[in-house]
């Protein structure tokens, strides 16, 4: 599903409920969506950083490395 797709449904629900309660079932499908959206922010995200190189002062491009994660 494209990013604009899931947008659309996340402001749907949100708008939705601003209107009236949403269902157990409508809660459900809007948390699919918001989780849908946030995957593809991360993975869209990731893929710049992934692309970025530096210059090192020789005027080589290097790549970055991923840090080490925090606990």
């Amino acid at each position: 599903m494209e990013m604009k797709d899931i947008i659309a449904k996340v402001n749907y629900y949100s708008a939705l409920a601003k209107k009236k309660q949403l269902t157990d079932e409508e809660i459900i499908e809007r948390q699919k969506y918001r989780t849908l959206y946030l995957e593809q922010f991360k993975s869209q995200v990731k893929g710049h950083l992934d692309q970025i190189k530096v210059v090192d002062k020789n005027g080589k491009e290097v790549k970055l490395k991923p840090k080490k994660k925090l606990n």
